[in-house]
């Protein structure tokens, strides 16, 4: 690579960097977040990450998040931080396939991933879908280069991608699956339309290389599903649940099959899911009688729908045979993800990297054998377009229930109860200790952003206390008019809907007495009797 090879690889990292970090906590912890950020307190609490096989996903990120949280404090950005580099590694390892498909392709399509919507949206979430992407990007790199380079380095890289696909998340079965079936499709293919030369070269490493990774690999896979050799079957004291078990490597597919097909989670989509997101197409379900409406917008996605539509270029004789590759692997591992009702929209990201590939190659031929200028015009503007549609949705829309990234996403309406009591933390560390009852349907992510107050519970109806009198209390409005009754104190209320897509709407109730103080002037919506109240006035 030359100097101004550098210089412009150097840039699209400092981009995508950038993007992924700025702000990094403008956006409320995710449902998802919340959860693991309570597997994060397990740890802790428990001294091991105790891995359940019906939680579909491995055990690495959790150790991660154990890490960084340890280190830095439990805090959404500790959280995050991780997965926005991992995120901005994944560009990085884009770069490196330079040696198969050229730099200039390379730098088109880490360009494209750096400021894709959803790989910047997702990279700067706290959730297993970066490392999956970091993964088999690994993996597919080892892979080409143990066939056209068989160094020891090759070896290595296909081996501890493979291994971290493993401990990240079961659906690497459908990619391990599509990389394996791509290869007879693309012999079969072959012998129809012959592509470029990709010449096996020999393997420069022994018998010997080949076990100790396999040794190394199959320590990390032990290591981590075991609970660092600490949750093996039989050894005192259990924790809550069975012990851990290598066989929850098997198991997990059994309930995720169920899952994915009983129709029971509300996550259910139809095939043509990942198709809408690609190409801006929402199509909206029509009751009896009625027609299907189809709504079309200008894809945020663009570059790797392209990609999509120009894999069927590579048909043609004499194209890059890693591309042709590439690309039967990705509509393989397309129709793979389309075949199970279950989806949710942060899978994109496991997709859309083969066809950046596709498009970049597109462009670079265009650039060759058409019109340099135009071509670089037109790629240029896609580019500012898909740009500017990262920075809306990134830093502006985020919380945005219309958004179709936006998905079971919290809403700002949480810092109603956050930064009050945030505020009064940091003016007094003992505030800390104020009482709490938190009785709504959906808990998380409070259960994580609330474990440093001791005193503030997650009661049931059945289990809130008589009076329920506290300094915060959250619940749901079906028990506004039982409650109410019962409270003894001034509030400030406020209404709270935790999440977009919730149907619970909840109300905040925040003690004059302990917050009155952040209030001044203002005038608690709830008053209590006067013969009941011994609050502030």
């Amino acid at each position: 690579m030359n100097t101004r090879g550098r210089w412009i690889s150097a840039g699209i990292l400092l981009l995508a960097f950038a993007l992924r970090v700025t702000w990094l906590g403008v956006k409320p912890a995710h449902f998802d977040e919340g959860v693991n950020g309570w597997f994060a307190d397990a740890m802790t609490r428990d001294g091991f990450y105790h891995y359940d096989p019906t939680n579909f996903h491995g055990p690495l990120h959790f150790y991660v998040l154990f890490v960084s949280q340890t280190l830095f404090g439990r805090d959404i950005l500790a959280l995050r931080l991780p997965l926005a580099l991992v995120s901005t590694g994944c560009v990085a390892l884009v770069l490196a396939y330079r040696c198969y498909l050229g730099e200039r392709v390379c730098q088109i399509a880490a360009l494209a991933m750096a400021i894709s919507p959803a790989m910047v949206f997702y990279g700067r979430y706290a959730i297993h879908e970066s490392w999956l992407l970091f993964f088999l990007l690994l993996t597919a790199w080892g892979a080409a280069g143990l066939w056209r380079f068989g160094k020891r380095r090759h070896l290595w890289a296909a081996a501890l991608g493979l291994t971290g696909l493993i401990l990240t998340k079961e659906t690497y079965i459908i990619h391990v699956t599509a990389f394996i079936l791509a290869v007879p499709c693309l012999l079969f293919y072959e012998k129809l339309s012959r592509s470029t030369c990709f010449a096996f070269s020999g393997w420069k490493f022994g018998r010997r290389d080949v076990l100790q990774a396999a040794a190394i690999c199959a320590g990390l896979i032990v290591f981590f599903y075991t609970g660092a050799l600490l949750d093996w079957p039989g050894i005192d004291p259990p924790p809550a649940g069975p012990r851990g078990s290598l066989a929850g490597l098997y198991e997990c597919f059994g309930a995720w099959v169920h899952t994915g097909t009983a129709n029971e989670t509300h996550h259910e989509k139809p095939w043509h899911y990942w198709l809408q997101l690609l190409a801006g197409i929402e199509v909206a379900e029509a009751g009896p009688g009625e027609r299907v409406r189809i709504t079309a917008t200008i894809a945020s996605e663009l570059p790797a729908a392209l990609g999509l539509l120009a894999s069927f270029a590579l048909l043609a004789p004499r194209t890059n045979r890693l591309a042709r590759y590439l690309a039967i692997y990705g509509v393989g591992a397309l129709i793979g993800y389309s075949a199970v009702a279950y989806k949710t929209p942060w899978c994109i990201i496991s997709l859309l990297w083969p066809f950046h590939f596709v498009f970049a190659l597109a462009v670079v031929r265009c650039a060759q054998k058409v019109d340099a200028w135009s071509t670089v015009a037109l790629a240029g503007a896609l580019g500012l377009f898909t740009l500017h549609a990262t920075w809306q949705l990134n830093f502006h829309h985020y919380d945005d229930n219309t958004e179709p990234y936006v998905y079971v996403q919290t809403r700002t309406d949480i810092d109603k109860l956050l930064v009050p009591l945030n505020t009064l933390v940091a003016r007094d560390p003992r505030n800390r200790y104020l009482t709490g009852h938190i009785s709504v349907p959906e808990q998380h992510p409070l259960t994580w952003l609330l474990n440093d107050f001791p005193k503030i519970d997650f009661p049931t109806i059945e289990q809130l206390a008589d009076p329920p009198d506290a300094d915060v209390l959250l619940v749901s409005d079906t028990l506004v008019e039982s409650v109410e009754p019962n409270l003894h104190f001034n509030y400030f209320k406020e209404p709270l809907v935790l999440r977009g897509t919730s149907t619970d709407t909840a109300t905040l109730y925040l003690r004059q007495g302990a917050f009155g103080v952040l209030f001044p002037g203002r005038v608690p919506e709830f008053q209590a009797a006067a013969e009941q109240t011994d609050d502030v006035k």
